[in-house]
């Protein structure tokens, strides 16, 4: 099996160019997958408002389930990337045997939901059309489901490579062939009937099927399956399973609280009427837009750290680590300088300024922006040193961290400023900023205790950790 190698003796320059040439591709395929998401919406805006709020529900539903599941796969990475370090290559099999059983094991019931979904709105007391047309788009997503859940496991496994290109080069060639089958499919356009929004969830399935087939040719062509993947017994495959569990439930943990808080969060901004809500919706949208960048950084560190794990070299591990949160911190503060001088041009980018509402949208946005230049330096921070955590194969302190800032000080201080001090929806922002600072220094205090003790304690640690 090829490989790409990565450095034997680790520096500050050293770590800084590998983790660039393996989170840039990373962040652009972030970013393509982005704008897949952006296509869908506008082009469902063009059917019609309520085409557009129905297909708006179901993603929304459906990805929140797609990540928190995802998370669970997350954990090939750091196994795959010890892995690789100490030269051992028979976990390689196992794991991702173990990752594709379990993709489609969490694939299954999501299906099944989301093609039974209409019941469960109309008990919500959503309006008839939108159930009806919610279930439409859903029946037509689900089907991509299995494909989404298996791409993730070769993404993760080919991440842990260092094979980041072709992930950048399938997910951008993805976002264009999502927008000529969404206009074909929705509009019915050379001689294809029409299917409205239905047209946009088969699509999206289709999209999803072909990167899917695409990282697996890959790596078939490119010798990086492993050799007894399809001679493993149940035994191993389970071994597989219950590794990539064992890791994984506490980043979909951590990933469920993140989206618990900021959905929240936005149900109590809802409080304040439609202006807060835009607001707080267009701040949203560009503080996720930059986040891509410390994501893709964070899974970056998680392969470079747990090479150097795997190699028996804490001390790379820890200097991969701390270059990582500095690469990533420095990014943010540069995101946070841009959107503070860039805000007028972006909110017309969202809104008429005809609008009647424009005004005090922008008014509240500029507030809330000023606040979001805080937080997300910290939030970058604290994605990075989650990452380099899971290098170290630690993936339950952030979800401990996690719960601690976000939802004992973050989320409480929030609404005691709202509320309390009488500051509104900023309040509930300044509440972002107690919590991502919270977790940053949690986790950053965290893994240079976990890397100095690896580094004090030697070769019959790192083996255990390995």
């Amino acid at each position: 099996m090829s490989a790409v190698a990565l450095p034997g003796r680790s520096g500050w320059r050293a770590e800084l160019i590998g983790l660039v040439k393996l989170a840039g591709p990373l962040a652009a395929a972030q970013m393509a997958q982005v704008l897949m998401g952006t296509t869908d919406a506008v082009m469902m805006g063009r059917i019609g408002t309520d085409a557009l709020a129905a297909g708006g529900l179901g993603t929304s539903i459906t990805m929140m389930m797609i990540v928190i599941a995802q998370g669970l796969i997350q954990s090939i990475q750091p196994i795959v990337a010890q892995g690789r370090g100490a030269e051992d290559h028979r976990i390689f099999g196992r794991t991702l045997a173990g990752g594709l059983t379990t993709a489609l094991i969490c694939a299954v019931p999501m299906v099944i939901l989301l093609t039974h979904f209409e019941p469960i709105l109309l008990a919500l007391h959503e309006p008839p059309v939108t159930a009806r047309l919610t279930q439409s788009y859903e029946y037509a997503f689900a089907w991509g489901i299995p494909a989404s859940m298996l791409q993730a496991v070769l993404r993760n496994y080919l991440s842990a490579f260092g094979r980041t290109r072709i992930i950048m080069l399938v997910a951008s060639l993805a976002c264009a062939a999502n927008f000529g089958l969404n206009w074909l499919l929705i509009f019915g356009h050379w001689g294809l009937p029409a299917l409205g929004l239905a047209g946009s969830g088969y699509a999206t399935a289709i999209v999803w099927w072909g990167m899917a087939l695409s990282l697996a040719l890959y790596c078939w062509r490119r010798n990086l399956l492993p050799a007894d993947l399809f001679r493993l017994t149940r035994r191993e495959i389970w071994l597989g399973v219950s590794a990539i569990l064992g890791l994984g439930w506490p980043i979909a943990g951590i990933w469920a609280v993140e989206l618990g808080l900021f959905s929240g969060t936005s149900v109590l901004i809802g409080q304040f009427g439609p202006v807060a809500l835009a607001a707080h919706q267009i701040c949203i949208n560009i503080c996720s837009l930059f986040f891509n960048v410390p994501l893709s950084i964070g899974f970056a560190a998680t392969v470079r750290v747990g090479f150097h794990i795997g190699r028996g070299a804490p001390h790379d591990a820890q200097i991969a680590g701390f270059t990582a949160i500095a690469l990533g911190t420095g990014f943010m503060v540069f995101a946070a300088l841009s959107i503070r001088l860039l805000a007028e041009p972006i909110f017309t980018l969202y809104l008429d300024p005809s609008d009647p509402a424009f005004p005090a949208v922008e008014t509240l946005g500029r507030s809330l922006i000023a606040v979001a230049a805080l937080f997300q330096v910290f939030d970058g921070a604290q994605t990075v040193a989650a990452g380099a955590l899971r290098g170290l194969k630690d993936t339950r302190t952030p979800l401990v961290a996690g719960i601690a800032g976000y939802w004992f000080f973050g989320l409480p201080a929030g609404i005691g400023l709202c509320y309390g001090a009488g500051w509104g929806p900023v309040g509930l922002w300044w509440g972002f900023v107690v919590g991502l600072v919270a977790v940053s220094l949690l986790l950053g205090l965290r893994f240079w205790q976990r890397s100095g003790q690896l580094i004090e304690t030697g070769p019959a640690v790192l083996a255990r950790t390995a």
